[in-house]
């Protein structure tokens, strides 16, 4: 029965299939149908997503299953990534954590980092673009939070992230066993003696202006990337020269 009702996905089986009879909702309540959760936003679902959402994870990941959680994937789930804080300390199993285009503030960061000592990929893309409005100023505060909490890490994304090479070097340094690192879209300089360390640090490692052509939301990034481009071009523009632009004004 657990096999079968792992074909559904979340919201089917907490909103239709838990309810079919008593031995369903058992079923649907065992720890085993959730060591993975993967919530994503769907424009054409009804606009109480965000609030079913957050009832899953508080109703599931919070109560239910916490202990038995491995893998969480959030994309485009702003208001369930809120309840991270809080929830961290629930997690004590967790492996994986991977968001995209989803607000994770530094708060969030350390909670996780402290109460999932068993974290070992973590995923932030595309993480600060979608509320900061017509340009991405550089800020270290997440990459920070990630050199003070995240010890054991061994993967990390960072796909269109604020970051500069201060935030950076603090990864580096914070995070010893990191043996990959995407840095696609990210407006620092490896030219320089910390590329020399990513090089010998990290054994995968995307820089700045390698390609997201693969990447599952890449058609989002760009679109925010030609949108602070098309700013920059029209606030800066003269005359008719030639102007090249990176993802900051």
């Amino acid at each position: 029965m657990i096999d079968i009702l792992q074909r559904l996905g979340m919201i089917e089986i907490l909103e239709s299939a838990q309810r079919v009879c008593s031995t369903w909702w058992k079923v649907s309540h065992d720890p085993t149908m959730w060591r993975a959760i993967d919530l994503k936003y769907v424009p054409d679902v009804d606009s109480m997503f965000y609030v079913m959402c957050s009832r899953v994870l508080v109703k599931i990941c919070w109560i239910v299953v916490s202990s038995q959680l491995r893998y969480l994937r959030l994309v485009k789930c702003n208001i369930v990534a809120r309840s991270l804080t809080l929830a961290a300390k629930n997690f004590p199993l967790l492996e994986e954590l991977h968001t995209h285009l989803t607000l994770i503030t530094k708060e969030d960061i350390e909670s996780v980092g402290r109460y999932c000592p068993l974290l070992k990929s973590f995923t932030l893309n595309a993480s600060e673009c979608i509320v900061l409005g017509d340009s991405l100023s550089p800020d270290d505060g997440q990459a920070l939070a990630i050199a003070r909490s995240m010890p054991e890490l061994r993967h990390l994304s960072l796909i269109l992230n604020a970051l500069t090479n201060v935030g950076l070097q603090a990864i580096l340094v914070g995070c010893p066993q990191l043996v990959s690192l995407d840095l696609r879209h990210c407006n620092i300089d490896l030219e320089r003696d910390i590329g020399r360390r990513c090089r010998q640090q990290i054994v995968d490692l995307k820089q700045p202006h390698a390609s997201c052509q693969y990447y599952e939301f890449d058609s989002e990034v760009c679109y925010y990337i030609y949108y602070w481009s098309s700013y920059d071009y029209d606030q800066d523009h003269d005359d008719g020269d030639m102007v090249t632009y990176s993802c900051w004004k």
